[in-house]
């Protein structure tokens, strides 16, 4: 009679080895340790130390628009308008999200030193919507021209215009 393959070679009455579980813990530990120890700012528009507590880089992360700044207070958005505007930019120097009603796409260069991003032209769909949407696609694409300050500050990205004046903050997710 053969033995069960997890036998061979055992002597009797030995449990088997458990050392090969207690390694890939310890693997699974340093890894997650590593992990949590990464600089945020890496050069790929990560807002370093800003950013660090967030968790959240200025590139690959998903920015939902919550709120529009007007001379440094605090704007809702247009009733009924949440969640509907977003973008997202990526390590190639692009930007691409909606607006409020119609989707955009363009160039952005993110300096994470100077804390600036620099848009491009954008091109959009070209879409009509209710008129909440339509305010808040005017106002966020008026805030995304030429280049603009950033700043991460717990999982909220602030854009303002170079005037100061008009703004916007997002939220990662």
């Amino acid at each position: 009679m053969r033995k069960p393959s997890g036998e061979a070679g055992r002597k009797p009455g030995r449990k088997p080895s458990r050392k090969f579980g207690g390694v890939a813990a310890a693997l699974v530990a340093l890894f997650a340790l590593a992990a949590c120890g990464a600089d945020a700012g890496d050069g790929k528009g990560g807002a370093g130390s800003e950013g660090a507590a967030a968790g959240a880089p200025v590139t690959a992360t998903k920015w939902t628009v919550s709120a529009l700044l007007d001379q440094g207070r605090v704007a809702p958005l247009p009733e009924g308008t949440a969640g509907r505007a977003y973008l997202t930019f990526d390590t190639e120097g692009k930007v691409q999200g909606r607006a409020g009603c119609n989707v955009f796409h363009g160039s952005a260069r993110v300096s994470p030193s100077a804390h600036t991003v620099a848009f491009g032209p954008l091109g959009t769909t070209r879409m009509m919507c209710t008129d909440p949407e339509m305010r808040l696609e005017r106002e966020v694409l008026g805030i995304l021209r030429g280049t603009v300050h950033y700043r991460v500050d717990r999982g909220t990205l602030t854009l303002t215009a170079a005037s100061g004046a008009k703004g916007l903050s997002a939220t990662a997710g």
